[in-house]
Parts: structure tokens; C-alpha cells; sequence
């Protein structure tokens, strides 16, 4: 049976109010936790030297990785208490994952491009695009293993070790991108001073590597629940 018109409104009022229970149950420490970020990224804009680029390093090194934590901390599933009655109840588990996934990370990006805004003013290290294009590819595949360990394990904290573990991991590895093929997906590339073509293939590889893992999240979802699709 085809929905109406009508059906769409509905459909988005249903949305928003799953949204803000989502918030609800992540109560404030997500918003203190981000302010409290961006409140230190701009003491270091104002107070650090000119030989510290604050923005590639707090947009593309520092804010990922929190994004990555966040997802995995208030943007948790297996670990849940209620999992189990939210997947024998829910329509689409996936879907349910995807819009606590989202939540979290819309509130965390919030933070982050208030963050671009001021601390831009304040040193003109990097356009707000850049600054943009190098936060949120980043970002999105960090944040995107942090779910996918996050449904493959019940214990707590799990998915957001996997993001922090990646993240220390890509750090370690800067001296890597002598091997040509690493650059395509070396994920804090312009904070490694590489710039241009690259870095925009780069940030596109990323995107695609982010998509990978959740259609792999899918994948794991719909054979958890018998093939339903859910």
C-alpha cells in the first residue's frame, strides 16, 4: 500500500520525536563534554604559538577522534541495557541505530563548526571549507567503526576503544605516507602537510570507506535477525 502525501509529515513528526528521546536519554554530559572542547581548542587559538596549526590539528586530529568516542559512548547499542526490547520491538534496528548514530554526531558537529567559525576568526589558518572537508570525512569513518565493533560486542566502552584505537594507530603511522598508496587513505592528511589533488581524493576515499562500513553494519544487522531486513 503506497503512502499519501499526508503520510509524510506524519512520518517526519514520528522522526523528530524519536530524536529528541534519543537526546533525552544522552542527557547533558554530551553537551558539556563538547563545549568543554571547544572551549580548550580556543585557548589554544588565542594562547599557542604561530608554529601550532590549531585548526587542522583540532578539526582533523583532536575533534575526530572525540567523534569517534562519542559514537561509541552516547551512541552505544549491543552495550545498551535495553537493546534486547528495543530489537524485539522496533521496526528496523538499523534504523534505530542510524538515528542514535546521527543524533549523537549532529551534536558533536554542532560543536565542531562553532568551533571552525571562531577559532577562523581568530587565526585564518584555513578556509571554513577546508576546515570542513578535513573534519567531517574523518570524522564519519572513525565514528563509523566505533558502531560497527559497537553492535559486534555486548561489553561496554568496546566500539569507542576501536574508534581511539584506529585513531592512535593512523597517528603512529604518519611516517607511512612515503608509500604513495597510503595517502589515499591516511586519514589526518592535511594535518601531515600534504595539500592540493590529494588531499581531496583522500577525503573522497574516506567518504566511500565511511559508506563501506555501514552497509557492512546492514549486512551484520539483517543476518542477526533472520534475514527480515531489519
Amino acid at each position: 500500500m503506497r503512502r499519501g502525501p499526508a503520510a509524510a509529515p506524519q512520518t517526519a513528526g514520528r522522526l523528530m520525536g524519536r530524536a529528541k528521546n534519543e537526546l533525552k536519554l544522552m542527557g547533558s554530559s554530551l553537551y558539556i563534554v563538547s563545549f568543554v572542547l571547544v572551549a580548550f581548542l580556543v585557548f589554544l587559538a588565542v594562547f599557542a604559538g604561530e608554529l601550532l596549526n590549531v585548526s587542522s590539528l583540532g578539526f582533523e586530529v583532536i575533534f575526530p577522534f572525540y567523534t569517534a568516542v562519542a559514537a561509541g559512548e552516547w551512541g552505544k547499542t549491543r552495550s545498551d541495557d535495553n537493546y534486547d526490547v528495543i530489537a524485539a520491538q522496533s521496526r528496523s534496528v538499523f534504523r534505530w541505530l542510524t538515528l542514535r548514530y546521527a543524533v549523537v554526531v549532529s551534536v558533536v558537529s554542532i560543536f565542531a563548526v562553532m568551533g571552525m567559525v571562531i577559532i577562523s576568526a581568530i587565526r585564518g589558518e584555513m578556509a571554513f571549507t577546508e576546515l570542513l572537508l578535513s573534519y567531517f570525512p574523518t570524522a564519519f569513518v572513525l565514528s563509523s567503526i566505533s558502531m560497527i565493533f559497537g553492535i559486534c560486542s555486548e561489553k561496554e566502552h568496546v566500539g569507542a576503544m576501536a574508534g581511539g584505537v584506529v585513531w592512535l594507530a593512523a597517528l603512529m603511522a604518519q611516517g607511512l605516507l612515503r608509500i604513495p598508496i597510503v595517502r589515499y587513505i591516511y586519514p589526518f592528511i592535511y594535518f601531515a602537510g600534504l595539500r592540493g589533488e590529494i588531499w581531496l581524493i583522500n577525503k573522497s576515499v574516506l567518504c566511500v570507506a565511511g559508506l563501506a562500513i555501514w552497509c557492512a553494519v546492514y549486512g551484520i544487522l539483517r543476518s542477526s535477525f533472520s534475514g527480515d531486513g531489519r
